[in-house]
C-alpha cells in the first residue's frame, strides 16, 4: 500500500506530456487503509506551497461543515485519506486570475491514480467517500446531474456510502444560497450516521 502512494507522490504524466503550467509534486495525505476517502478537485496554491490538501480557506470551510456531521479536523487529518481528482496544482491563469482548471486531457492522464485508490480501499476498510466540488463528483455522477440533484444524497459505491458537497471556495455562490445550505445541511446529517470507527 505504501508503494502505491509513493508511486503516485512521484507521478510526472503531465509535465511528461507537456503541460508546462502544472506544478507537481500530487498533493494529498492518508492512508489507504483509512474508512474515510476525501476527494477534492485540484490543489490550489496555498496546498501546491505546502504540500498539503485543504489548508485555505476553503478548507476552513469544509472542515467546519464536516464539524457540524460530528468529525473533527484533527481526526480527519490523522485518520482519513485527503485526496483528489486533480492531484498536481494545474498552474495560475495567464490573465492571473485565480487558478487552471485541468483539461479532460489531464484528467485521463491522473484518473488511473484514483481509481487505483479507490479499488484497493473498497477492499479494505472504506466506509465513507466525500467528493467534494463538482470535478470531484463528477468521477462518482452522471454530469447532466446537477449538484442541486446531488447533494443531499447518497449511493452506495462497493462496501462504502458516497455522499457529495459542493466546493467550499468563497468565490462559489452555490453554497451561499439559502436553499442550497439546507442540502448541504441534509449532506452532513447523512454523514452523521455513518459509522467510521
Amino acid at each position: 500500500m505504501i508503494e502505491m502512494l509513493e508511486k503516485i507522490r512521484k507521478c510526472s504524466r503531465c509535465v511528461d506530456a507537456g503541460f508546462d503550467a502544472v506544478r507537481p509534486p500530487p498533493v494529498f495525505s492518508g492512508d489507504l487503509d483509512a474508512s474515510l476517502l476525501i476527494i477534492g478537485q485540484a490543489p490550489g496554491l496555498t496546498e501546491y506551497k505546502q504540500n498539503s490538501p485543504f489548508i485555505g480557506s476553503s478548507g476552513q470551510r469544509l472542515f467546519s461543515w464536516l464539524q457540524q456531521a460530528g468529525l473533527e479536523e484533527s481526526w480527519i487529518r490523522d485518520r482519513a485519506l485527503i485526496f483528489q481528482r486533480y492531484l498536481c496544482y494545474p498552474g495560475k491563469r495567464p490573465d492571473d486570475y485565480g487558478d487552471l482548471h485541468p483539461t479532460s486531457e489531464q484528467l485521463e492522464l491522473c484518473s488511473p491514480h484514483l481509481s487505483s485508490v479507490l479499488s484497493l480501499m473498497t477492499g479494505l476498510n472504506l466506509k465513507l467517500v466525500i467528493p467534494v466540488g463538482r470535478l470531484a463528483v463528477d468521477a462518482f455522477y452522471a454530469p447532466s446531474k446537477t449538484l442541486d440533484e446531488i447533494i443531499g444524497t447518497q449511493m452506495g459505491y462497493a462496501s462504502a456510502q458516497v455522499i457529495p458537497l459542493p466546493h467550499p471556495s468563497g468565490i462559489s455562490r452555490w453554497h451561499q444560497k439559502q436553499e442550497h445550505r439546507a442540502l448541504i445541511y441534509q449532506a452532513l446529517e447523512l454523514i452523521r450516521l455513518i459509522d467510521l470507527v
